[in-house]
């Protein structure tokens, strides 16, 4: 019985000790999974700056990801900055920032001319060299963001094209030819000016496209391709048509009050037979509606140019700054959310909804509608980068808001252009 006890007692004291040893082992282990746990997961704020809000079909579904990815990252909070594209607000935003020391973590902006004066001055990272950054499944369009130093600094979400946007519907109840001639365009105008349809949804001050693409049924690709410092005359050119056709009642009554996307909306409303826009203008367009719509190349006259040459490209990517880069508490985050935003996954999900090109992977069962877009692209003799991206944003603003002045009759397209080569 004594030994029996002795054995008893022994095998309590055992249990106490090696009870004692794991509650202290336990310890010891949580407070060191306690303090790593508290570095990975120490709060961080991120500011993002994109164009994906206001009439862009992308800003809901951008808005989901970032749901998802803070669910995720539960430590991460994310302060959506994002401006519309439409007016040069996003060009303010961003230059506002980074003037004053205040630059987004993660911005998608142009990488254009736009961009020119960041890079130069350092304030985004060399995505080759940045330690994590995730380039794998790009193909040409990323080359494309390439800089003229060698170095990327963009990342593209999707490629898109402009043109001229169609209801057929409307083409079709009124015997009128679609527009795939500059003669035909010039009828079709006419045609619809005499009765309740407006031929040509357009603000002639928010009037990017329509600026855009006169220039180029002027001059044709080699014409649109010159630079302001050329005086070209074709661009002038295109400027006065813009007014002769405003004359004719191509355009809305209140075209030089109304901006861009209330434009548009007379197109979504089938009040008006054309619009010039965008791939992203699909995912704006109603499902009934867009059935009936189709995108066309602008109709080129000029002497040697050729219709088909289409405005397009990838002029937008996504930058990293070297501010939350060289911060430690920001870097890993943010470098996060670039590879989550820019994952084929990811950047299938906003093309599907703005029905753009997406830069990684493709996108199945299109709308016929949507396909012919496509196919325009890749059947077209030139993708030409847009005007507005090649010279400087404030000259290019300057033609575009005085459009309502050569529609008065104040201006003429030479005058125009002559005083946007002055700011250059």
């Amino acid at each position: 019985m004594v030994k029996k006890r002795s054995f008893g007692f022994l095998v309590m004291i055992m249990s106490i000790f090696l009870l004692l040893l794991a509650a202290c082992g336990d310890d010891g282990g949580n407070e060191s999974s306690g303090g790593n746990d508290a570095e990975a997961k120490e709060d961080v704020e991120l500011r993002v700056v994109t164009t994906m809000a206001g009439t862009d079909p992308a800003g809901e579904v951008f808005e989901t990801l970032l749901e998802e990815f803070k669910k995720e990252n539960p430590h991460v909070s994310i302060v959506n900055e994002s401006q519309s594209a439409d007016a040069g607000t996003i060009r303010t935003k961003i230059n506002t920032d980074f003037t004053s020391n205040n630059e987004p973590d993660l911005m998608f902006y142009f990488n254009t001319v736009d961009a020119e004066g960041i890079i130069d001055a350092g304030k985004v990272v060399n995505l080759e060299e940045a330690e994590g950054v995730d380039l794998s499944g790009y193909g040409e369009m990323l080359e494309q963001q390439r800089y003229e130093d060698g170095n990327l600094y963009a990342a593209p979400q999707t490629g898109f094209y402009e043109g001229l946007f169609v209801n057929k519907k409307l083409f079709e109840e009124h015997g009128v030819d679609l527009p795939t001639t500059w003669e035909k365009y010039e009828e079709a105008i006419k045609q619809f000016s005499e009765t309740d349809i407006i031929p040509v949804a357009a603000s002639t001050e928010d009037s990017y496209y329509v600026v855009e693409h006169y220039a180029l049924a002027a001059g044709g690709a080699e014409n649109y391709n010159a630079t302001l410092a050329d005086k070209n005359a074709a661009w002038a050119e295109g400027l006065d048509n813009i007014g002769k056709h405003a004359e004719m009642g191509a355009f809305p009554e209140d075209a030089g009050t109304i901006d861009l996307a209330m434009a548009s909306n007379l197109f979504h409303q089938e009040q008006a037979a054309m619009l010039y826009e965008g791939s992203w203008a699909w995912g704006s367009i109603p499902e009934e509606v867009a059935e009936h719509v189709e995108v066309l190349p602008m109709p080129i006259y000029a002497e040697g140019g050729s219709t088909g040459d289409v405005v397009g490209g990838a002029s937008q990517g996504w930058f990293i700054s070297t501010k939350a880069y060289e911060d430690e508490n920001k870097k890993d985050a943010v470098v996060k959310l670039f590879n989550f935003l820019t994952s084929e996954e990811n950047i299938l999900r906003i093309a599907e909804a703005t029905g753009q090109v997406p830069a990684k992977g493709s996108l199945s069962d299109l709308p016929e509608n949507i396909a012919v877009g496509h196919k325009m692209v890749d059947e077209a003799g030139s993708v030409l980068t847009p005007i507005n991206d090649r010279i400087l944003p404030e000259a290019f603003t300057l033609i575009r808001t005085s459009v309502p002045q050569i529609v008065s009759g104040d201006k003429t397209g030479k005058d125009v252009l002559e005083e946007a080569t002055a700011l250059e």
